[in-house]
């Protein structure tokens, strides 16, 4: 089971601050949706000079115009970016098509497609892709978990959980094979996001 610390709604500073201190405890870190859209390129290129060697996703939730905006996310140090299985199947395709010419990894997100949807795209995308269930924070609310949105279409896959997770969650999705669980304001709103983080990898079963 993977980490990923995902940086949301939370001053630039205080980002790059975490970023520093749970970069060498985390397999990845997640400039989310909206520092991206307040900080743009430059805040994502300040989080991956903080992040040093661990890799970055930039959460762009691409749903057109992909060649541009990956470009875009590339040239600031991003290693990951996501685009919306919502998107046109022609954006799905060339997001495909565009990490491939970067090396990079795509992820697409789940999130508001039927299960019909999530199982043809499963079906559709070569299995380097990583496919993110994931519950909105607006769903949240509602009691929706990302895990309950796992099926037959899920196995074999390598998947990205996302939706309000905390270390809780951990220890009942440690079966799950190639999954990396996406963690949020556990860490960006703990009062110590290094102490948060090592509960999280003991959660996981990193540290054990």
């Amino acid at each position: 089971m993977d980490l990923q610390v995902a940086l949301d709604r939370i001053p630039l500073d205080r980002a790059v601050s975490i970023t520093t201190a749970v970069a060498p405890r985390t397999d990845w870190v997640e400039v989310g949706t909206s520092l991206i859209k307040q900080f743009g390129q430059e805040g994502l290129r300040q989080v991956v000079a903080a992040a040093g060697r661990t890799p970055v996703l930039a959460d762009l939730k691409t749903a057109d115009d992909v060649r541009f905006e990956f470009e875009t996310a590339f040239a600031a140090g991003a290693r990951s970016v996501t685009v919306l299985g919502l998107a046109p199947q022609v954006s799905i395709d060339l997001a495909v098509q565009v990490t491939g010419e970067h090396d990079a990894e795509l992820v697409v997100d789940l999130m508001g497609l039927t299960p019909q949807r999530i199982e043809e795209l499963a079906e559709r995308l070569p299995h380097h892709v990583r496919l993110a269930p994931h519950v909105s924070k607006d769903s949240q609310a509602g009691g929706q978990r990302p895990q309950d949105l796992l099926g037959a279409w899920s196995r074999g896959r390598r998947l990205a959980l996302a939706g309000g997770l905390t270390a809780q969650d951990l220890p009942g999705l440690a079966d799950e094979p190639e999954l990396r669980v996406i963690v949020g304001s556990a860490v960006t709103k703990a009062d110590d996001p290094v102490v948060a983080i090592e509960e999280l990898r003991r959660a996981a079963g990193k540290d054990n």
